[in-house]
């Protein structure tokens, strides 16, 4: 009665140091994954806090780039406007001097070719009298057939001048219809290019276009002035046509922009900014475009490529339990529930 009286202090004393060891093991093992848990936390906040930090200087370099390319820009357009204006004004005068010294000119040939047809209707008149009396003395010598004759004569000269001054007005009257038709080609043109989304872009190609387009009078139409507006038509085009193809590389970019940020790689897209904001700056070069398209060309394919794999984030830390020699006794008040010393 004894020895069992004796045996269950004991067992409580055992169960008590094994619950003991339970419980330290526990904390020990909460310490171990808390301590963790922060280490994983301050790892992926230090992570978190470099990529803004980066972000805000990839956004900072591009906004800075940005506004020096808008300043240039704007001096450019500035530029461009002012000599875009020099540029008409001398245009418009230089037209105004040639067609003013044409037009004297073309006085001067319509002067001299009614002095011409004057001198030859006088010459014919002349003729026509001479003819006359020659047929008024041949009627009177030689009768109704030799004044038959000369009348046939005479008429057929009245009908050869009637053709040549019908000629002459069809021929001047085909080549208004002509000039007519190429002014009204070109004013179709020229209505399709300010039509296009990007017309109000080109002001100093738009500005020439429309000084060449004024300077035409519809009424006296003359081909070195719808050569001029047709040369100005060609470079207004030219012009659109590079703003155009600039606006696509703007969208290729943001999109791939938009997929830079969305994989966290925006340093990837430096170098294509600072393209376009020389593309922008440089007013639309081909040699601007050219290198625009090949940075976005480069970074299309650096995108594609998958990212290079960071540095792990630390784990939980497994528990590493002793390898001493496992419990003989039951019994032992320093031997745990697991078989273990404590």
């Amino acid at each position: 009665m004894s020895m069992m009286t004796r045996n269950t202090p004991d067992t409580s004393v055992t169960f008590s140091l094994a619950e003991l060891a339970k419980l330290e093991e526990e904390r020990v093992r909460q310490e171990h994954l808390q301590r963790a848990r922060a280490r994983e936390q301050q790892a992926r906040e230090q992570r978190e806090a470099e990529a803004r930090r980066r972000a805000a200087e990839a956004a900072r370099a591009a906004a800075e780039e940005e506004a020096r390319a808008r300043r240039e820009r704007e001096q450019a357009e500035a530029e461009a406007r002012a000599g875009a204006r020099a540029r008409a004004a001398l245009e418009v005068a230089r037209i105004e001097a040639e067609a003013k010294a044409r037009l004297e000119a073309d006085n001067a040939a319509r002067a001299h070719e009614l002095a011409v047809v004057r001198a030859r209707a006088e010459g014919r008149r002349r003729g026509l009298v001479h003819a006359l009396a020659a047929a008024l003395g041949l009627a009177l010598c030689g009768g109704a057939a030799a004044a038959y004759g000369v009348a046939q004569h005479v008429a057929g000269l009245e009908r050869e001048a009637r053709q040549l001054r019908d000629a002459q007005a069809a021929l001047a009257e085909e080549r208004e219809s002509a000039r007519a038709a190429a002014l009204a080609a070109l004013d179709r043109r020229h209505a399709a290019l300010r039509g296009r989304p990007l017309a109000r872009d080109a002001e100093e190609a738009r500005a020439t276009a429309e000084a060449a387009r004024n300077a035409l009078d519809p009424r006296a139409l003359d081909h070195d002035r719808l050569r001029a507006f047709g040369d100005a038509l060609d470079a207004l085009e030219a012009r659109l046509d590079a703003l155009e193809r600039l606006a696509a590389l703007d969208q290729r970019h943001a999109d791939l922009a938009a997929w830079a940020a969305e994989g966290r790689r925006t340093e990837a897209a430096a170098a294509a900014r600072i393209a376009a904001a020389r593309a922008r700056a440089a007013g639309t070069d081909e040699g601007a475009l050219r290198a625009y398209e090949g940075a976005l060309t480069r970074l299309r394919e650096a995108l594609a490529r998958p990212a290079a794999p960071g540095p792990a984030a630390p784990g939980p830390q497994p528990q590493v339990r002793p390898s001493g020699p496992a419990c003989t006794n039951p019994g032992d008040p320093m031997c745990g529930l697991d078989g273990r010393p404590l």
